[in-house]
């Protein structure tokens, strides 16, 4: 497809709203409004310039059956609604899912190398202005109400611990695969900054993060001795496995780990504060886990509907008088996208988001590696949520949502900018 055949603005209009999409990115580790009103901006123009059709026509072409694995568990959002339980919940749900229009606007302005390269380089700005935040936060010197959980003890600045782990371990990967494509110096700046990135994940409490972190490596690292088996490159991964297993002995992840172990044990006997936290947290998400498999049992097939999982929980948890920690608990979630889509649209729902995390993943792993700098995010984001979802509701946080949705877009583009 010739994107300059279309109006002779047409270079005009993706460049606005490249200027948007980057600035959207600077912004995105520092303020949600702000990047919701550039997004927002990105949106609108792309459907009144006729980009975002442009976009849906393009994946469609190129990426079938990963387009309509994402159409169909979508579709499920609003459709979802005329069985719900709670529909009046089930619309504010829809309104959180506006972030997937985006994908064929990205897809389209980024599609040229010049824009996508622009593109990245925001998104790595932004990322490292928000470490040396970080930084200044782990030292006293700027403080972040704003997020939940961020502190000095635990400096993940305004994104929270809970998507900083899956932020910063895609883009670590992702740094570590580029710095392997360049035959130049510069290759030990990206790394620099992957060192630096891997460092304050693992300051930081997000448990998850520190998962979807090796996951990143090991994909990287799986797929580059798969096409290269280079032992230097081995070699490397071994050694930032080594620093990881050392930090996480000696370094703050240390308390946190161990105090998912002993929840799993049943050993709470640890006096120490960090532990204690940890084995509060994993109790507790077990306890709703349990619940919503109980809860998904009573309609197994098609769910409670979109919205429903709040009412759900809370019928579920009238019924468990005899269990005090139960009672008055409000939860949105059951921080486990899996378990949150059974809930709402049952086994047709599971199925569906499965079926479309194996097709993202596969369209990012398909291509090689060595003649790529973008796809590769594809397949990182995709493992990213997956192993993400096993702890929260992945597909609709803010952060983990826009961030694997540009990146995933920004990595398709370069798939289609080779065949246009």
């Amino acid at each position: 497809m010739q994107w300059s055949e279309h109006a002779p603005d047409w270079q005009g209009k993706q460049s606005v709203i490249l200027i948007l999409l980057c600035l959207a990115m600077i912004c995105f580790p520092f303020s949600v409004a702000v990047t919701n009103i550039m997004l927002g901006l990105t949106l609108a123009l792309g459907l009144l310039g006729g980009i975002w059709w442009q976009g849906v026509t393009a994946l469609l072409r190129h990426h079938k059956i990963l387009s309509l694995a994402l159409a169909a568990y979508l579709l499920l959002v609003p459709v979802g609604l005329s069985w719900s339980i709670d529909p009046t919940w089930g619309v504010k749900i829809l309104g959180r899912h506006w972030f997937w229009l985006l994908l064929p606007v990205v897809v389209v302005v980024v599609s040229s190398q010049r824009h996508r390269n622009a593109f990245l380089a925001s998104v790595s700005f932004g990322l490292t202005v928000n470490l040396a935040y970080c930084v200044l936060q782990a030292n006293g010197l700027v403080e972040s109400g704003a997020a939940a959980g961020s502190t000095a003890d635990n400096p993940t600045g305004h994104i929270g611990h809970t998507s900083f782990g899956f932020i910063y371990g895609i883009w670590a990967a992702w740094l570590v695969h580029v710095g392997l494509l360049w035959r130049n110096n510069y290759r030990w700046l990206l790394w620099g900054l992957a060192l630096w990135a891997l460092v304050m994940v693992f300051m930081a409490q997000g448990k998850s993060g520190y998962i979807v972190t090796m996951v990143s490596l090991l994909v990287v690292a799986i797929k580059w001795l798969q096409e290269s088996g280079n032992r230097r490159v081995f070699g490397a991964f071994v050694l930032i496995v080594l620093l990881i297993g050392l930090f996480l002995g000696l370094g703050p992840g240390k308390d946190r780990m161990l105090g998912v172990w002993y929840a799993f044990t049943d050993d709470v006997q640890s006096v120490d504060i960090s532990q204690k936290m940890a084995v509060s947290s994993v109790t507790a998400r077990l306890e709703w886990w349990k619940m919503s498999y109980d809860i998904w049992l009573a309609q197994p097939v098609l769910g409670a509907g979109t919205g429903s999982f709040p009412k759900a929980a809370a019928d579920w948890q009238a019924g468990q008088v005899e269990k005090q920690e139960f009672a008055d608990r409000y939860l949105s979630h059951p921080h486990n996208q899996y378990l949150l889509t059974m809930v709402r649209w049952g086994a047709v729902g599971l199925l569906s988001l499965l079926t479309l995390l194996f097709f993202w993943i596969r369209a990012g792993i398909a291509i090689r590696w060595h003649e790529s700098v973008a796809m590769p995010l594809v397949a990182l984001t995709g493992a990213a949520l997956l192993v993400h979802g096993l702890s929260s509701a992945s597909f609709e946080e803010h952060f983990s949502t826009i961030f694997a949705l540009v990146l995933t877009a920004a990595g398709l583009s370069e798939s289609l900018s080779g065949r246009t």
